[in-house]
């Protein structure tokens, strides 16, 4: 099973998928994490961009190769990326599930002035990223961490996904 889980910088995504992936026993996968192991810190051209991309999407088949479950986590603000993740699991025959954590721009503008360990957005990314976000329609979660506890939205995706 893949969940990924999306959304603009500072919304909690990360804070979110680290929880979720622990109480589910999921192997959590971060595109941030990704950019530091590639040395792309900084770098966020394009083909910069896409070879974080498809390195994650190379430790992710590793993962379920190994029968185990995967939560994503990372901006994925292009309908594109999403959709090679999807080609992924049902080339996989795993479930895919679509989670967009997302906060106020007040509670984001407060945690984007923090420094964050593994994350170099600031404000003004979050602002570009916005103009860019292409929002899904249908089929997945939307999760406000601004008005949920990280507990209240694990038991949220937990029924989401389980029942």
């Amino acid at each position: 099973m893949i969940v990924l889980v999306y959304g603009l910088p500072g919304t909690g995504k990360t804070f979110f998928a680290r929880h979720f992936a622990k109480e589910t026993g999921a192997v959590h996968l971060n595109t941030d994490l990704v950019r530091e192991k590639l040395d792309a810190k900084g770098q966020y051209d394009d083909k910069t961009k896409q070879q974080v991309y498809n390195e994650l999407f190379k430790q992710v088949m590793r993962e379920l190769n190994a029968k185990k479950d995967v939560v994503v986590d990372g901006t994925f603000h292009k309908h594109v990326r999403r959709e090679q993740l999807k080609k992924m699991a049902n080339e996989s025959n795993e479930s895919i599930f679509f989670i967009e954590v997302k906060a106020d721009e007040k509670t984001v503008k407060k945690r984007l002035k923090k420094t964050r360990k593994n994350s170099e957005a600031d404000f003004d990314v979050y602002k570009s990223l916005e103009q860019e976000f292409e929002k899904e329609e249908k089929g997945h979660l939307e999760l406000w961490s601004n008005e949920d506890k990280v507990g209240e939205m694990v038991n949220k995706a937990k029924n989401y996904i389980y029942e």
